[in-house]
């Protein structure tokens, strides 16, 4: 994985090892990514949506929403189908929701 980021879904920062300026960008970018992600899944019938995955060329984008209030948001290469990566970070966001991150 290149990166983890924990973000509140009001898109503050809670976790985040990048520099402060890009932290505020990606947690923001994710929170409305989540919005526009439940939103589209409601218009297409889809209830209780989950996260979501953007594949690029190189790299892929996983989101998470973690007991509704939290956003795990993990940045890894594409790499093969089947990699693994998604199960590993469903598996994540239940551990998280288990013990809750908190915003501070």
């Amino acid at each position: 994985m290149l990166r983890v980021i924990i973000a509140g879904a009001d898109g503050v920062p809670i976790v985040d090892d990048a520099v402060l300026e890009d932290r505020e960008r990606a947690a923001a970018s994710a929170a409305a990514l989540a919005g526009i992600v439940d939103l589209a899944a409601a218009a297409l019938g889809v209830d209780d949506s989950q996260g979501s995955v953007i594949y690029g060329r190189e790299r892929q984008v996983i989101t998470r929403s973690v007991g509704g209030d939290v956003l795990l948001v993990v940045l890894a290469l594409a790499g093969e189908p089947g990699t693994g990566v998604y199960r590993s970070v469903r598996r994540a966001a239940a551990e998280l929701e288990a013990a809750p991150v908190r915003a501070r």
